[in-house]
């Protein structure tokens, strides 16, 4: 009976430790990546241009990483800008939109099990070092025509196809003047209504700041749903599982920055990257030099600088001309990564 009893525990043990391995190998939990991009001094700039002609500027200029876009409806395969951005020694933030572009915002996905398989295959083959899905999902005008939860659930699918591959994840990256909002709107809901108004004074170009007055100042509609939206949007990212949490800013007021920050980080439990970084109606090469250094003492592992002139209302401006040379803004950015890295 002695004998027998022993045989009976050995086998419960080795029957239980066959179901412990089967239970590990099939982890139900998504993966815990670490929210820095490696040691500390480790270069986190990158940049994006117009197209994949100019890449190979972005090594020049010293950067990491490079900015790239791919639709999911219409994926075929290849995108030559992330092929050049490869073949030039830089790592991919990839953003992947579902379909829009050429000012036409993005509808959800209809099919998840399709959209699924896309994006697994875009990961498979250029293996970013983040992906990023959609672009200023707060802005249904130009890049997202869906609902805050619709995005969530966009974001979500993205990123356990992202987590599967071992890749890290990044919600689109709400637009700069939609940040300074909810900071200021943050101030305010702690009784800081003189701070919230010097921030909004202190971030928001002159043109903006008196739209906002003539609105009716944050108590008018269009701040107040922007408010609402941005609210949900920023409850939702950490529970879909983005690892990061992507922003877009073209202030040139560095404490400014360092409040976004730390308010953004609060609010969402998540580490701060910018895929988009740039200058609007100027090209002064001091705020280039005082945002990096911001962004470095920040440590913030991912900034991606937007280098292309766009006309009209934002007015962003690029770090080179058209023919490739680099202007005294793109010169201060080359000189301050050589300085540094």
């Amino acid at each position: 009976m002695k004998r027998l009893f022993i045989a009976f525990i050995i086998v419960a043990l080795v029957l239980l430790g066959i179901v412990f391995v089967r239970r590990a190998g099939r982890s139900t939990t998504p993966p815990t990546f670490p929210r820095t991009n490696g040691e500390s001094g480790q270069n986190p700039f990158g940049v994006m241009f117009a197209n994949s002609a100019k890449v190979p500027i972005a090594k020049e200029l010293g950067t990491a990483y490079y900015r790239s876009t791919v639709f999911v409806e219409s994926w075929d395969g290849t995108c030559a800008e992330c092929d050049a951005a490869i073949s030039n020694g830089l790592k991919l933030i990839l953003t992947i939109r579902n379909n829009g572009g050429r000012g036409q915002p993005t509808t959800p996905p209809t099919d998840y099990a399709a959209f699924k398989n896309t994006v697994g295959q875009i990961i498979d083959r250029y293996k970013p070092e983040v992906l990023v899905v959609e672009n200023e999902e707060n802005s249904a005008t130009l890049f997202y025509a869906g609902t805050a939860s619709q995005y969530h659930e966009e974001l979500r699918v993205a990123c356990e196809v992202a987590h599967n591959k071992g890749i890290n994840c990044a919600n689109g990256g709400p637009v700069s003047s939609f940040v300074v909002i909810m900071v200021a709107n943050g101030y305010k809901e702690n009784g800081q209504d003189a701070k919230a108004e010097d921030y909004l004074k202190r971030t928001l170009r002159d043109d903006l700041y008196q739209q906002y007055q003539k609105a009716g100042g944050f108590g008018s509609k269009l701040i107040q749903d922007q408010v609402s939206k941005g609210k949900e949007l920023l409850s939702g990212y950490k529970e879909a599982g983005s690892d990061y949490i992507n922003f877009h800013w073209y202030v040139a007021d560095t404490d400014a920055l360092g409040e976004a920050v730390a308010f953004l980080e609060k609010v969402t439990g998540l580490s701060a990257m910018s895929n988009e970084v740039g200058q609007q109606r100027n090209e002064d090469p001091e705020q280039v030099t005082s945002l990096m250094q911001k962004f470095v003492d920040l440590e913030i592992p991912y900034v991606t600088w937007f280098s292309v002139d766009v006309s009209g209302y934002g007015g962003a401006r690029s770090l080179l001309d058209s023919d490739g040379t680099l202007r005294p803004n793109g010169q201060a950015f080359k000189n301050f990564i050589e300085d540094n890295f």
